[in-house]
C-alpha cells in the first residue's frame, strides 16, 4: 500500500535553485544601483556647483575694482566676454544690497534698480540648487555667492549654467547603468543555472535511487562522487538500503518458516530447517535453540537442544560448552542476562561493548555478536533463540531485532498450539464429563452475575435514595437552624424584665404608670411586645410545619426503597405510571442539582403484570445513564424525555430520550455486553442485565442514536401481560 506523498511543486528543485541564487544576484544588483546613482547625480551637480564657484571667483577682483570706483563698464566687458565664451553660461548677475543690480546674458547686459527677492538671499553663504528663475524659460543651475569688500557686504554675484551637459551626463549614466545591469542579469542567470544544474544533478540521482528502493528495488545503490554533505547523504541512503534489504530477507525467512512450520505435522522435526533459514538470511554463523529445563529462580537450567553452523567456522572451545548437555546461566558471567530473558526482553551485543569476563567466553567461542531472544509459550519463557556472528562486530538494528523477534514469537506459537493439540487430543477422552461441568460452572456464574446485577441495581436505588434524603436532610438542618436563632433572638427576655419590673412596683402601681416615665411608657411596650411575640410564632409555626413536610418526604422516600428492596422473581399488577413514578423520584435530587428538565410524555398510562423489581431497576439504570450523558452539555440545555406508548394492544413502550452525547455506530450494540461500559467508573453490566431482564419478561431492550452529540434513546418494550 502506497502512502500518501506531499504535493509536488509545478518548478523543480534545479529551477527554484537557479532562481533563488539569481534573485540573490538581481537583489544585490539592485542594492547597487540605488546607492550608486544617486551618487553620480551628486558628483554631476558638484561639478556644476564648482564650474560656477570659478566664475564667481574670477568676477570677484573685476567687482571689486568696480565697487570702488562705481564704473562697471569693466564688469560688464568681463561678464559677455565669459558668456560669449562659455556656452553653459546663461547669465551673470551681479547685485548690490541697496537692488541695483548688472543682469549680463546671451540677450546683453542691463542694469536694474530694484531687483526682485530672489537676487537677495536671506543667508549670506554660497548656494547653488537646479531650479526656475526668471532670466530663462528653463530650468538651470543657479548659484549664489556673497560679495565682500574690505569686510563690507557688498553684494552678490549669480551665476546660471546651462543643464545640457548634466542632463546629458546624467542620461548617459542612466543608459551605462542599464546596458551594465542587462549584461549582469544575463551573466548571473547562465552562472545560477549553471551553478543550480552542478549542485542539483546529485540530489536528482539519488531521488531516482529512492524511488527504486521505494518500488522494491533493494539491490540498487548511489554512486557517490563527492566528499560533502550530499556524498554524505548518499552514503547514508546506502546503509538505509542495505538495512532494508537485510530486512527483507529476514522477514522472507520468517514468512518461509512460518510456511514450515504450518506445514509440518511436529515442530520438532522442522527447527533445523528454520535456523538454516534464519542463518543464511541474517548472515550469522550460528544458530541455535536453547530449551529451558527448569526455571527455578537463581537456579535455572538449560540445555542447547537444536544447532546450526557454518562448515568454516571453528568449534566452539569444550571449556565453553562441555560434554554435559545442562547449561547453568546463573553459574556463568551472562548470569545478569537472565533477568531480562526471564522478563520476555531480548539481548544484542556485541564482544568489545562487554565486560572483560564476558568477552572473555566470547573469545573462546570466537563470537563477535549474539543475539539471543527470549521463546514465549503460553506467557512463560520456554527457552531461547541465539544468533551468534564469527566474523563481524555487526550492531543489531532494531528492524533486525523485532523481525527476529517475530520468529522467535512464531516458534513459541508453535510449540503452544501443538500443546493446544495435544490438550484437546486428550480432553476428546473426557469431553462429556467436560462439557457437564463446564455447564454447571455457566450456570452458577449466572446466578452470581444475575445476584451481582441485582446488587448493582439495589445499590444504584439506593445511591439515588441517599441523595434524596441528603437533600431533605439539608432542609431540615436549615429549618431546625433558624428555629433555633430565632428562638435565641426572642423578644421573651423583654417579656421577664417587665414581669421583674412590674414586680417591683406591684405596690405603687397606679403611681408608677402615672408618674414614672418608664411607667407611661409601659402600654407602648407591651403592645410591641405582643406583636413581636406572635411574629415568633407565626414563624416557628410554619418552620415546623416545614420540617414535618420534609420528614414525610423521607418516609416516602424509604417507603419506597424498601417497596422494591423486597425479594424479586414474582408477577404483580401494577399501574405502569407508579413504576415510572417511583423510578424518577430515585433521580429526582440529581436532576434538580444538575438542573436537567424531566418531560413526562405519558401517551398510555395501563395496568401490566410484570416483575415490578426488574421493570424499577432497568428504569433506574436508563435514567442514570440519561444523567450521565448529559454532563459535557451546559446548564439549561439539559433535557431527558420519560415517554410511554402503546404500539398494539398487547405491548407497552417506555422510552428514555436524552439530548446529550449520543452513541458511536459501532457501539450500539455493544453496550449491551457484558463488562462494556464506556464510564471511567461503570461497572459494565447494568445495561447487560437490563437487557437479560426484559427478555425473561418477554420483553426487548433497545437503543438507537444518530451518533456522538446528538443523543440517544434506550426502548424498553413489555407485554401488558407475560406470555403463556
Amino acid at each position: 500500500m502506497n502512502s500518501p506523498s506531499a504535493p509536488r511543486s509545478s518548478i523543480g528543485i534545479m529551477q527554484r535553485t537557479a532562481l533563488l541564487s539569481w534573485l540573490v544576484t538581481v537583489m544585490t544588483l539592485g542594492v547597487f544601483i540605488v546607492f550608486i546613482v544617486p551618487q553620480q547625480q551628486r558628483t554631476f551637480v558638484e561639478s556644476l556647483e564648482s564650474k560656477a564657484h570659478g566664475v564667481a571667483v574670477s568676477l570677484r577682483d573685476v567687482a571689486a575694482g568696480a565697487a570702488i570706483n562705481e564704473d562697471y563698464s569693466s564688469v560688464v566687458d568681463h561678464s559677455m566676454e565669459m558668456l560669449r565664451g562659455d556656452p553653459a553660461l546663461v547669465y551673470i548677475v551681479i547685485t548690490r544690497n541697496d537692488g541695483f543690480s548688472l543682469i549680463s546674458d546671451r540677450e546683453g547686459w542691463r542694469a536694474e534698480m530694484d531687483s526682485g527677492p530672489e537676487w537677495h538671499p536671506e543667508r549670506r553663504v554660497p548656494s547653488g540648487n537646479i531650479g526656475e528663475v526668471s532670466l530663462s524659460p528653463e530650468r538651470i543651475y543657479h548659484y549664489s555667492q556673497p560679495f565682500d569688500y574690505s569686510a563690507i557686504e557688498w553684494g552678490w554675484i549669480h551665476v546660471g549654467l546651462s543643464l545640457d551637459t548634466y542632463k546629458s551626463n546624467v542620461n548617459n549614466l542612466y543608459q551605462t547603468t542599464a546596458i551594465v545591469t542587462l549584461v549582469c542579469l544575463v551573466l548571473s542567470l547562465i552562472a545560477s543555472v549553471i551553478y543550480a544544474k552542478r549542485l542539483v544533478q546529485p540530489i536528482l540521482a539519488l531521488r531516482k535511487v529512492v524511488d527504486r528502493v521505494a518500488h522494491g528495488e533493494l539491490r540498487v545503490r548511489a554512486t557517490i562522487h563527492r566528499s560533502d554533505e550530499i556524498g554524505s547523504l548518499s552514503g547514508s541512503v546506502n546503509d538505509m538500503t542495505a538495512s532494508l534489504e537485510r530486512r527483507d530477507r529476514i522477514v522472507g525467512s520468517v514468512r518461509r518458516s512460518a510456511e514450515l512450520f504450518l506445514r509440518a505435522d511436529s515442530w520438532e522435526g522442522t527447527i533445523p530447517a528454520v535456523l538454516h533459514e534464519l542463518a543464511e538470511a541474517t548472515g550469522v554463523d550460528r544458530a541455535s535453540v536453547f530449551v529451558f529445563t527448569d526455571l527455578t529462580p537463581g537456579a535455572e537450567r538449560s540445555v542447547r537442544q537444536y544447532h546450526w553452523q557454518r562448515d568454516d567456522i571453528p568449534p566452539e572451545s569444550d571449556a565453553a560448552h562441555p560434554e554435559h548437555p545442562v547449561y547453568h546461566p546463573r553459574e556463568t558471567p551472562f548470569g545478569d542476562w537472565m533477568d531480562s530473558l526471564l522478563t520476555g526482553e531480548g539481548i544484542a551485543a556485541r564482544a568489545e561493548d562487554v565486560s572483560e569476563d564476558k568477552r572473555a567466553v566470547f573469545t573462546a567461542t570466537h563470537v563477535k555478536a549474539t543475539i539471543l531472544l527470549p521463546i514465549m509459550v503460553s506467557g512463560e519463557v520456554w527457552g531461547t533463540l541465539n544468533l551468534d556472528d564469527c566474523r563481524v562486530a555487526r550492531r543489531w538494528e532494531v528492524a533486525e531485532q523485532n523481525s527476529l523477534r517475530s520468529a522467535a514469537d512464531m516458534l513459541g506459537a508453535t510449540i503452544a498450539r501443538q500443546h493446544a493439540q495435544d490438550a484437546l487430543l486428550e480432553a476428546n477422552n473426557t469431553l462429556e464429563q467436560r462439557v457437564t461441568e463446564r455447564t454447571q460452572e455457566l450456570v452458577a456464574a449466572q446466578q452470581q452475575l444475575i445476584n451481582a446485577s441485582r446488587q448493582a441495581g439495589m445499590a444504584e436505588i439506593a445511591t439515588g435514595v441517599l441523595h434524596n434524603v441528603g437533600n431533605v436532610l439539608n432542609s431540615v438542618n436549615v429549618s431546625s437552624s433558624l428555629v433555633n436563632d430565632r428562638v435565641r433572638e426572642s423578644k421573651l427576655r423583654s417579656l421577664v424584665r417587665l414581669a421583674d419590673l412590674l414586680k417591683e412596683h406591684q405596690n405603687d402601681f397606679e403611681h408608677f404608670v402615672s408618674n414614672d416615665p418608664r411607667g407611661k411608657h409601659l402600654p407602648e411596650f407591651i403592645i410591641q411586645i405582643a406583636a413581636n411575640l406572635a411574629n415568633e410564632r407565626e414563624f416557628v409555626l410554619n418552620e415546623h410545619e416545614q420540617l414535618t413536610r420534609n420528614i414525610e418526604h423521607i418516609r416516602d422516600i424509604v417507603a419506597t426503597q424498601q417497596n422494591y428492596a423486597k425479594v424479586s422473581g414474582f408477577l404483580q399488577q401494577v399501574q405502569l405510571s407508579e413504576i415510572i413514578k417511583d423510578s424518577l423520584q430515585i433521580h429526582t435530587a440529581a436532576f434538580e442539582r444538575h438542573q436537567i428538565e424531566l418531560i413526562r410524555d405519558f401517551h398510555t398510562d395501563p395496568i401490566v403484570v410484570v416483575d415490578k423489581h426488574k421493570v424499577l431497576q432497568i428504569l433506574v439504570n436508563l435514567f442514570q445513564n440519561a444523567r450521565y450523558a448529559l454532563t459535557e452539555i451546559e446548564a439549561g440545555d439539559r433535557k431527558i424525555i420519560a415517554r410511554v406508548e402503546q404500539p398494539d394492544p398487547d405491548t407497552v413502550r417506555i422510552s428514555v430520550i436524552d439530548n446529550g452525547v449520543g452513541i458511536p455506530p459501532e457501539n450500539l450494540t455493544r453496550i449491551f455486553s457484558h463488562g462494556f461500559t464506556t464510564r471511567a467508573k461503570g461497572h459494565g453490566f447494568g445495561l447487560h442485565s437490563g437487557a437479560n431482564f426484559a427478555n425473561e419478561m418477554g420483553g426487548s431492550l433497545t437503543a438507537t442514536s444518530d451518533g456522538p452529540g446528538h443523543g440517544a434513546t434506550f426502548t424498553l418494550e413489555l407485554p401488558i401481560r407475560p406470555p403463556e
